[in-house]
């Protein structure tokens, strides 16, 4: 019999009725939601709540601990597959934390929530919760990184989205499709995705990243403050191929002198940030003031890689040193 854990930390997954007739995020415990789990009765699962938040109420330290629990579990042995249930509002964040900074082997590490709460008419949780323990149990899904099972689908943690606030069909991985299929009780996976090495960052407090996204007319204000503020990372989510407004440009290069990393990310759902125009604002200009392109990710999971990078680097990060870091060909072992 395949043992599987169930890490609960709470979220819409999790809720129950408030008094005021709203819900109440993260209120539910995990061995609470278990009992109406259909359809798993031939693996052994075991629930630990490891905090009952709303995911808009979880912050470095928690994900923190989510890891290294995660990291003592595959280390300690016996243990065939984790699921970690989460609100999912910062799901895809959670999970790609977890994809960066744990060492799996032959563990599988799923992550899922809900879109309705479990209380709700047509719920997903339960069905969500099922599927992933049953993709946490599969050989299938052994080797693939972390994972995320969704309204009967699995993706890489890398890549999938929050798509929709509302419908059951929450989440997808745009431009590049999901790997798989839950489908009943048979787990079927077509692809492999790529992966970026692993960052073993050692436990304690994150160096604080901020992202600060481009738009038309955007003035560089924001930028200033935290380059001010000397904050260890900033990311740029750039328009297009990776541009932002002419006025952020010496904004950047001023966080580069100063030892602040800066990453820049697109805003699109897919493609690459590549340096093919010159002109003030382009990525080749924020690269000559010391940026760093990063295609593959988005902002927010560009911000979570870089937490844990400086954590590896000590702190603080040149455009060289990090490079390595989130390269997409380099490959990794577990």
């Amino acid at each position: 019999m395949k043992r599987v854990v169930v890490l609960s930390t709470g979220g819409t997954i999790a809720s129950r009725p408030g008094p005021e007739g709203r819900n109440i995020a993260g209120a539910l415990p995990g061995s609470d939601l278990m009992r109406q789990v259909p359809g798993v009765e031939d693996i052994r699962v075991e629930v630990r709540s490891l905090f009952q938040k709303a995911s808009n109420a979880l912050l470095p330290d928690d994900i923190q601990a989510l890891r290294a629990e995660c990291q003592r579990l595959v280390d300690e042995g016996g243990v065939d597959g984790i699921v970690v249930t989460h609100g999912t509002d910062t799901l895809e964040d959670t999970a790609y934390f977890l994809e960066c900074g744990v060492r799996a082997r032959d563990v599988v590490l799923v992550v899922t929530g809900s879109q309705r709460v479990p209380h709700a008419p047509g719920t997903d949780a339960y069905t969500n919760l099922r599927d992933a323990i049953r993709a946490a149990a599969s050989p299938q899904c052994r080797g693939l990184g972390v994972l995320v099972v969704f309204n009967e689908t699995v993706h890489a943690a890398a890549f999938v989205r929050k798509t929709s606030s509302f419908q059951l069909n929450g989440f997808e991985s745009p431009g590049l499709g999901c790997l798989g299929f839950v489908d009943g009780e048979d787990v079927r996976i077509y692809q492999q995705p790529r992966r970026q090495p692993l960052l073993q960052a050692p436990s304690g407090a994150l160096p604080q990243v901020e992202i600060v996204s481009a738009s038309l007319g955007a003035s560089p204000l924001a930028l200033r403050a935290l380059v001010d503020a000397r904050v260890p990372g900033l990311v740029l989510e750039g328009t297009g191929r990776g541009q932002v407004p002419p006025s952020w440009v010496p904004e950047a290069e001023r966080a580069a002198r100063a030892g602040i990393s800066v990453l820049v990310c697109s805003a699109a759902l897919h493609g690459a940030v590549l340096p093919c125009y010159e002109y003030p604002g382009s990525l080749h200009s924020l690269q000559e003031a010391g940026a760093l392109g990063v295609s593959g990710l988005s902002a927010r999971k560009a911000r979570m890689r870089l937490m844990l990078a400086l954590a590896c680097l000590g702190g603080q990060g040149n455009r060289d040193a990090l490079r390595p870091l989130f390269d997409w060909g380099a490959g990794r072992d577990a």
